[in-house]
């Protein structure tokens, strides 16, 4: 008994010993693509092991005669047309997996159901062709924007005009437009080189490479409009029409204006200037210390101006007339206490030598500088008096007009015009100013 026990022990460690072995020998063969791969799912022939293809979606095991022979066949790995293989790796041709000339690259291949899922438009087994209502590009007219790729356009005609006011030709299911007026592009929708498109109307115009300006007017482009024009003002120029120039510029600084007249500038000179420039002195004026002043002569500045009668100037006093100034030697200067008489723009005045007798004038001069007294500043000999000035109407002399009974001055500070009675005279009627005693008299 105890030995049949034993043997049925041995029996059962031999059977267990057995199924190990049996089970190894069947993990290697899964390993090496043994037959437990086979009728394995699949979707991809990534999913199956070595020698084993992905057919109706289930791995089965390769043909070693087709395999081979693929492998060999000009050592394109089962890939005759020359085509990008879409296949596995060890040369399934894309007739087994891959779609029908790849989609020619206008699609993705669904390797399940070897067909072209198109791109947009595009259409046909292998995506070679269009949808209804698109063509293909030509090689030669790009039509979308993208010259790298030809792609499925949509049909187009030449009504209503692409062509941007361009000439419109039909060409089966596209058109080509002829571009006038410097418009360029596929549909005439940018300019030529050197042009611009105007926002305003569309139409190409020249930019400042090409367009000529009349000086001193210069090119500049109106962003807002996108049009260049003569709108600008060359260096030195200004104003809406370019017709004011810089004075200091093309005057020397010595001018009332500066506009342009034939193209060039043209200056008005200040009185002292002249010339084109105004760089040289006017008549009767010489350059000093850098500037134009106005010349000294013996007819302008003089010491003395004498005559047997009455000397008529801004003083009308019957006295030998003095003019108190000198020349330096360029100019004339005042002395102390006197100014030059200015009318307008001209310094100076005239000043006549009259017979005392009969008004007969006997000499003259012209332009007589420092003639005018200060009242707010008189010279030396009028310190006391202020400056003397012409008496009103019967003012002041009483009825020796011939010797005269009094003078008139100006009060210095107030101005107010006053009488002062020669010795031996006295003021009738009150007050000796003027303003208070109109009527007065030197008596």
């Amino acid at each position: 008994m105890c030995f049949l026990e034993e043997r049925m022990k041995i029996s059962a460690l031999f059977s267990i010993l057995f199924l190990c072995l049996v089970l190894v020998s069947c993990g290697a063969e899964d390993e090496d693509g043994g037959g437990s791969a086979a009728g394995a799912p699949c979707v991809t022939i990534v999913d199956c092991p070595d020698g084993y293809a992905c057919i109706n979606s289930t791995c089965q095991q390769k043909d070693p005669k087709t395999d081979s022979e693929s492998k060999s066949d000009n050592g394109n790995s089962g890939n005759s047309s020359g085509l990008p293989s879409t296949g596995d790796e060890n040369g399934d041709s894309d007739e087994v997996q891959g779609c029908p000339n790849a989609c020619n690259g206008h699609g993705e291949c669904d390797f399940e159901t070897k067909t072209c899922n198109c791109n947009q438009n595009h259409g046909g087994e292998d995506c070679s062709g269009c949808i209804e209502g698109y063509h293909l590009e030509s090689e030669d007219m790009d039509e979308d924007g993208d010259p790298t790729v030809r792609s499925c356009v949509s049909n187009i005609t030449c009504d209503p005009n692409p062509c941007n006011k361009g000439t419109c030709t039909q060409l089966g299911d596209t058109v080509k437009c002829t571009c006038s007026n410097h418009a360029a592009g596929t549909w005439c929708e940018t300019c030529d080189e050197n042009y611009l498109q105007s926002n305003q109307n569309g139409e190409c115009k020249p930019d400042c490479s090409i367009l000529t300006c009349e000086a001193p007017k210069k090119c500049g482009l109106d962003s807002l409009i996108n049009e260049a024009s003569c709108n600008e003002c060359d260096e030195f120029y200004s104003g809406s029409d370019c017709k004011s120039c810089d004075i200091n510029h093309f005057c020397s600084g010595h001018a009332t204006a500066c506009l342009v007249e034939n193209g060039s500038p043209k200056c008005t000179c200040e009185t002292a200037y002249a010339g084109a420039d105004c760089k040289d002195c006017a008549s009767g004026y010489m350059p000093k210390n850098g500037a134009c002043v106005k010349s000294c002569s013996a007819e302008q500045c003089f010491q003395s101006f004498s005559c047997e009668g009455i000397v008529s100037g801004s003083l009308g006093m019957p006295i030998t007339y003095t003019v108190p100034g000198h020349c330096n030697p360029s100019t004339c200067e005042c002395d102390q206490g006197w100014k030059t008489a200015v009318s307008g723009t001209v310094e100076g005045e005239t000043v006549f030598c009259t017979d005392l007798a009969f008004g007969i004038p006997l000499d003259s001069r012209a332009n007589v500088l420092c003639t005018v007294c200060d009242v707010d500043n008189p010279p030396s000999n009028y310190a006391l008096t202020g400056c003397p000035t012409n008496c009103y109407s019967n003012f002041c002399n009483g009825t020796d007009t011939a010797n005269g009974q009094g003078a008139c001055y100006t009060e210095k500070g107030t101005h107010k015009v006053y009488c002062k009675c020669t010795s031996g005279y006295t003021m009738t009627g009150g007050s000796q100013y003027y303003d208070e005693n109109p009527t007065g008299q030197c008596e």
